[in-house]
């Protein structure tokens, strides 16, 4: 029996998927989009930068998640101890651990240049203004990853900069107000293993799919809008 070629089978399976789904529609939308020369300036390419470094985020986050263990209970915590043998005794722990340290520094600094150029070029202006909504939601959720993620390695530092954090957003007024926002955020009346476990808990779940899904619905705008001009 002959062998098919590799290309039959390529042909085969894309139209296999095209009976089903517009597959092949949906990767010439994605590919072949025709690119305004304004677009190729440097300073347009902010928001492909705070892509890319959001699935450095939740690639690095995946394997990091793999090895530590949310439990603030013992002296010393699981959730510490874990975090040191990710960076001393895992293969390349120390690198996946810096790439996610420092890429969520490089985040947060890449959207609000991303989101000044937004600003200066006046991208955010009539259609495109649920877009920048979405787009400042995006940074909302970012810093709360940023926020919950900061507790995660449970030594002091990031206790104590984590309770001063919740300190702040407990000062919301009215007074029962923020207490009780302090007190949903905690998980108790003070800084301890049910917060740690609720950090843990938004941060790999929560607020990673709200990103994808927000994602998701800038990319769609625009693409049903396009890239503005410049004023």
């Amino acid at each position: 029996m002959a062998v098919p070629h590799p290309r039959d089978i390529q042909s085969a399976v894309v139209n296999w998927l095209d009976e089903r789904y517009p597959f092949t529609k949906a990767v010439d939308e994605a590919l072949y989009q025709r690119v305004p020369n304004f677009a190729n300036a440097f300073y347009y390419c902010f928001g492909g930068m705070v892509f890319i470094l959001i699935v450095f985020q939740l690639l690095t986050g995946v394997l990091l998640a793999l090895y530590y263990i949310p439990d603030a209970t013992g002296n010393p915590a699981p959730a510490y101890q874990s975090v040191q043998f990710i960076q001393s005794n895992v293969f390349l722990g120390w690198l996946i651990r810096g790439v996610h340290f420092w890429a969520a520094n490089l985040l947060i600094i890449m959207v609000l240049i991303h989101m000044s150029r937004v600003y200066w070029t006046g991208s955010y202006r009539a259609p495109r203004e649920l877009n920048w909504m979405v787009g400042t939601l995006m940074l909302f959720i970012i810093l709360g990853l940023a926020l919950t993620g900061y507790l995660l390695p449970w030594d002091n530092k990031a206790y104590f900069a984590s309770e001063v954090t919740i300190k702040i957003i407990g000062g919301v007024p009215p007074p029962q107000l923020g207490a009780f926002i302090r007190e949903i955020i905690q998980g108790g009346p003070v800084v301890g293993p049910p917060t740690l476990q609720r950090f843990f808990t938004v941060h790999i779940f929560v607020f990673p799919a709200i990103i994808v899904l927000l994602m998701y619905v800038h990319f769609r705008f625009i693409r049903a809008h396009g890239i503005s001009e410049p004023m």
